[in-house]
């Protein structure tokens, strides 16, 4: 018997998930299809849904006030393969969280900031410890409700309140500061009393950033302060419940280099999961993965395999006919390739479905995708590398795979140096042939032709809007640009 289950999550970063049989069969993120950044459902996204939500009614609807954390925590573990973990989440601000507390007036509300969950199947979950931020001086440990009633904003607050600071930034920006804090080279002690506000959507950085080097050392102190208290805060939780498996959701698990230090410095021996769609596009995922087991009661478990979770495509174009051959030739010729598959990659990174692909040699290849996509000079771009020669290329911290472009790693080589950022790491995607076919092979390819077995990816867009979704999104990029030819490899058609 088929069980369908769909959510829909109406915040920003709004999202419709439909799931059957304990998987995700299709995943609408509302800004690919209204290309306003990290918006909400709207009517155009209904429309857009196809006979494919036609006849199925949303068993699950979410706003922020809801149980925001524990459909993170939920969508983290079931997509882990482990059958019980340890589930931190840690975000801007979560649901409300009334404190019932002699210290406090009745009625009053913080916000979940950083949780940690203990999670088993189908559906059982317990509070491990959590940390509720409130906009006036409070430091109490509340024991019998594990909950910590603090005025110290979570790390992911930090990084949007900073960046509504900065004049040519908005609260989303988060990339750009962990971008600068490469070039930082003095440390600032960032105190609470640096952000102020009567309310904590009102909170702002009181601090002067003027000249880009204000900035960079500040981005720099700020990415070592919060990835430090986040490592404190997980090890913390371990120690309560002594889980080895540790899952980790939230927008703050976007930060790639957070996401190495961690691996780095937790406890020996723990086994640890960074769910790839962790940002509040995710939240539909977790909150139907959950309807789904709280229905059919099953312990089965499904490993997370892909984030191809887009709506199937038609592609039916007339270009130039090419060989995966041709494609990679043209790459290793400095030509800029987009590449555009039927279902698009579900979460901010793009995997080779949605991607814009450069050659890495390219000394000044950076500079020059910057320069076409209209994004700083400063940013990173990241690789994607052929599984097998990962470690040979980068320093993989013990890794097998990074398949979700969720960890920045060491290059140990100088002959790519369009990927390698100042410090000289870079954004890593690790690609198996099963997880993306033309992709793979479109690599393997210009491996062939180069020796280099990786190629420069950044995602299929123009700075401003959103990563592309239909074909028509594609070809207006392209139109608009100084990018050479989109490649369709499942048509075998350049445009």
């Amino acid at each position: 018997m088929t069980l369908q289950t769909v959510a829909m999550s109406n915040w920003h970063d709004g999202s419709i998930c439909l799931v059957e049989n304990g998987q995700v069969k299709t995943h609408v993120i509302a800004e690919r299809i209204n290309h306003n950044k990290h918006s909400e459902i709207c009517e155009k996204t209904l429309t857009s849904l196809g006979e494919e939500f036609s006849d199925i009614k949303c068993s699950g609807y979410s706003r922020v006030e809801s149980s925001h954390h524990i459909f993170h925590a939920f969508h983290s573990f079931y997509d882990s393969g482990f059958k019980k973990a340890l589930c931190v989440v840690i975000d801007g601000m979560g649901c409300h969280v009334e404190i019932n507390h002699p210290a406090f007036q009745k009625g009053t509300y913080g916000r979940e900031s950083m949780s940690a969950y203990l999670l088993e199947y189908p559906n059982k979950i317990n509070l491990v410890y959590r940390e509720v931020v409130v906009p006036f001086k409070c430091d109490l440990l509340i024991e019998d409700s594990r909950t910590h009633v603090t005025s110290t904003i979570s790390p992911a607050l930090m990084f949007q309140k900073t960046c509504e600071s900065i004049d040519d930034m908005r609260w989303y920006d988060a990339g750009k500061l962990m971008a600068m804090a490469s070039y930082g080279k003095n440390i600032i002690d960032i105190k609470d009393e640096m952000f102020v506000g009567s309310d904590l959507k009102s909170f702002k950085l009181n601090y002067k950033l003027d000249t880009f080097k204000e900035k960079c050392d500040f981005a720099k102190s700020l990415q070592i302060q919060t990835q430090e208290r986040v490592v404190e805060f997980i090890n913390k939780s371990i120690k309560k419940v002594k889980c080895k498996n540790v899952c980790m959701s939230g927008g703050y698990f976007l930060n790639c280099v957070a996401n190495t230090h961690i691996r780095k410095n937790l406890h020996k021996n723990i086994n640890t999961f960074v769910e790839p769609i962790c940002s509040d596009d995710g939240i539909s995922i977790g909150l139907a993965k959950l309807l789904w087991y709280e229905n059919t009661k099953s312990k089965r478990v499904f490993p997370l395999k892909s984030i191809y979770f887009g709506k199937k495509r038609e592609l039916d174009l007339n270009g130039k006919k090419v060989t995966v051959k041709d494609v990679a030739k043209l790459i290793s010729d400095k030509k800029v390739i987009g590449i555009f598959q039927s279902r698009s990659e579900s979460g901010p990174r793009a995997l080779g479905n949605r991607s814009l692909l450069y050659d890495p040699r390219d000394p000044n290849g950076r500079d020059r995708i910057n320069k076409l996509k209209g994004r700083e000079q400063y940013r990173p771009l990241a690789a994607t590398v052929l599984q097998e020669h990962s470690h040979k290329w980068f320093d993989m911290c013990g890794m097998e795979e990074s398949p979700y472009m969720l960890h920045t790693l060491d290059v140990l080589s100088d002959k790519v140096p369009g990927i390698s950022h100042v410090d000289k790491t870079c954004r890593v995607q690790t690609i198996k042939r099963e997880f993306n076919k033309n992709y793979y092979d479109l690599i393997k390819e210009f491996y062939k032709l180069t020796d280099i077995p990786m190629v420069m990816n950044t995602s299929l867009n123009l700075a401003g809007d959103t990563i592309v979704e239909t074909v028509d999104d594609a070809l207006n990029t392209l139109k608009n640009s100084e990018i050479d030819h989109i490649y369709f490899p499942e048509i075998e058609t350049l445009i």
